[in-house]
């Protein structure tokens, strides 16, 4: 093929191959906006579902917040909702991006861009709770009666011969279970499981772990109550709910739920003064099939 026939077919071709690279481009643009948005929208309503049931204008505050951390503009945001019983929380976001391809190709003057918008949405729902970490080995029955701030005392009488709650979790004795009411237990809890109980009333360890719980929440969330707080604030306790029929000593009895608690107060017998809270758990596991009004956490769902 001569030089100039050669030059003559590449320039002929030009257009195709920058049209191509151009729509390469403008896809790649597409693909990397569209993802981020998904990602931000997602990230947003499971941050906001942590609030939920309990506080559907924190739930909204929360997930508009972190959209906009994620790279999302405010002005981006087209809707936020919090569904009829608190819930779910759905956002939806979109982002108009110019098409150069468009330009390129002619289908669009440069003064007159054309322009294509990404859409993405997401909901989360407050599941109830299947599993989780950071559980606190301190049980009620299962048959109390948790709605939201209702107080209770944990630890105010026998469950049955010799307990009067504690648990025994990743292992027994006194040291154990402290370190386990001050900081949670670092394994998985579920429903169904069978756990040892810790028997005693273990006086002095309880007292020591609540109280230095209350006083890192003092200190570091000052103002936080059963109905306002920090969702961090260690004053927020998971317990499990318990069936402790037949607890006699060290006994094996059933985790039957969650439920989360914030206390409030421990006296000089180790009775710690509590109230339920509707407050999700982020990063448990959920079970849809759950009815129950326990502990949630946020799930994607949509």
């Amino acid at each position: 093929m001569a030089r100039g026939q050669a030059m003559f077919l590449i320039t002929a071709a030009l257009p195709a191959i920058i049209g191509s690279l151009t729509l390469v481009l403008d896809v790649g643009d597409f693909y990397y906006n569209q993802t981020g948005l998904q990602t931000a929208a997602d990230t947003a309503v499971l941050a906001g579902a942590t609030f939920l049931p309990a506080d559907a204008a924190a739930a909204e505050s929360a997930a508009r917040d972190y959209v906009t951390r994620n790279g999302v503009k405010s002005d981006e945001i087209t809707s936020v909702s919090v569904a009829s019983g608190n819930k779910s929380i759905s956002m939806s976001v979109a982002r108009t991006m110019p098409c150069y391809f468009c330009v390129l190709l002619g289908m669009a003057n440069a003064d007159a861009r054309s322009a294509v918008t990404l859409h993405a949405s997401a909901t989360a729902a407050a599941q109830a709770v299947r599993s989780a970490n950071g559980a606190v080995p301190l049980g009620v029955d299962y048959q109390t009666s948790y709605t939201y701030g209702t107080q209770m005392v944990l630890k105010s009488g026998q469950v049955g011969p010799g307990n009067w709650g504690p648990l025994a979790f990743g292992g027994t004795g006194a040291s154990n279970y402290q370190s386990n009411v001050q900081n949670g237990y670092s394994g998985a809890v579920s429903i169904g499981d069978m756990v040892q109980t810790e028997p005693g009333n273990i006086v002095g360890p309880t007292r020591t772990a609540v109280q230095y719980r209350l006083s890192m929440g003092q200190n570091q969330y000052s103002t936080g109550t059963f109905q306002s707080h920090d969702p961090n604030d260690p004053r927020i306790m998971l317990i499990p709910l318990m069936d402790f029929a037949g607890a006699n000593g060290r006994s094996s009895v059933q985790v039957m739920g969650f439920a989360v608690v914030w206390v409030s107060s421990i006296d000089s017998n180790g009775a710690i003064t509590c109230y339920f809270i509707q407050q999700s758990v982020p990063s448990a596991k959920p079970d849809s099939s759950l009815t129950s009004g326990g502990a949630t956490t946020p799930t994607l769902i949509g």
